[in-house]
């Protein structure tokens, strides 16, 4: 089987998919594969994007069981603050924590929070009435963005004091943070944020901060909110890890007796649980995926899980789609 794992990755990395690679295959008690490919190690630590959001869906999981937030409980109860933003107000009027972490907020996708002034509450009263509120589950950073705000304000800690009390001391789980001081064994992410230039331009948006072209981000993390507006540290993006800190989770989302720990890798909305996607991507199972190329896949019914990280977005070329990688890889994983 490991040559199987091996040759789905270098066929990938053959045809500049992405120029590293490191892959961890477990299950509850047992460690399948551990390797790395390109000019990385077996524990470099890699710009997660997007798996960011698990470690927030985490974190709320866990102040729900601990009785400080509900699952049905309104936004505005735990953010007062936007009772005093009329249009912001209205627009998550009704709007649960529930539906955050489904993305069914009716919140646009993304926007460039850091092409406007203000904090966050200011900007997204003046973003969110120019768009449509939409209907149904739409991925939207913005919804994490407010998960993000939840915890600060419940817990009255910033996003660093809540990862270290709820992911590094109660999980025990270690090589994970917001921006690593040590840059010494990161792997480069991008050159600049080439591709979200491109969505401004779509959108008539003007920024003149970008990041230069020439030189790749270590250790910087590449989404442009997480970067230019929350300066790394955000409920959307920002984390920094480890393949092994990223399988320590997925265990304890395996080996959990807890209801709603369980329920939350379970479709609540089309193709959602809570924080978690379910698709064709991880079959019979749960995942996330960063778009930095990082991904987590868990099937807990066959006791089997991975984590891949690559860094697909380090190319001065355009950045290729890793769908079908993600798909044949978790579909030979099934196999162990």
């Amino acid at each position: 089987m490991e040559h199987l794992i091996d040759s789905i990755i270098s066929k990938y990395m053959d045809e500049f998919y992405f120029p590293s690679a490191v892959c961890k295959i477990f299950s509850v008690e047992k460690n399948y594969y551990h390797k790395a490919f390109g000019n990385v190690n077996a524990d470099t630590m890699y710009d997660v994007a997007s798996l960011s959001k698990i470690i927030t869906t985490t974190e709320i999981l866990m102040l729900i069981n601990d009785g400080k937030i509900n699952l049905e409980g309104e936004i505005s109860g735990y953010l007062p603050i936007i009772n005093g933003f009329g249009v912001l107000n209205e627009r998550l009027e009704g709007v649960t924590v529930e539906q955050l972490l489904t993305h069914n907020s009716g919140l646009i996708d993304w926007y460039p929070i850091y092409a406007e002034e203000g904090n966050i509450f200011e900007i997204m009263n003046k973003v969110v009435g120019r768009y449509e509120k939409f209907k149904g589950t739409l991925y939207s950073d913005l919804n994490f963005m407010l998960l993000a705000e939840i915890i600060k304000s419940v817990t009255g800690l910033s996003l660093e004091e809540s990862l270290d009390k709820y992911i590094k001391q109660r999980l025990n789980i270690q090589n994970i943070c917001y921006c690593p001081a040590d840059k010494s064994n990161i792997a480069p992410t991008s050159y600049g944020n080439g591709i979200e230039e491109g969505m401004c331009r779509e959108r008539n948006i003007e920024f003149n901060n970008w990041r230069s072209h020439d030189k790749a981000l270590v250790g910087e993390v590449n989404d442009g909110n997480a970067h230019y507006f929350f300066n790394g540290v955000s409920g959307h993006a920002g984390i920094f890890a480890d393949v092994n800190a990223y399988a320590d989770l997925c265990r304890y989302y395996m080996t959990s007796t807890d209801v709603l720990i369980k329920s939350s890798m379970e479709e609540h909305e089309e193709g959602r649980g809570l924080g978690w996607q379910i698709s064709e991507s991880f079959p019979m199972g749960c995942g996330h995926t960063g778009f930095t190329g990082t991904s987590v896949y868990i099937c807990k019914d066959k006791d089997i899980a991975a984590v891949t990280f690559t860094n697909r977005l380090h190319t001065k070329k355009e950045a290729k789609d890793l769908f079908n990688f993600r798909k044949e890889l978790h579909n030979c994983i099934l196999k162990y």
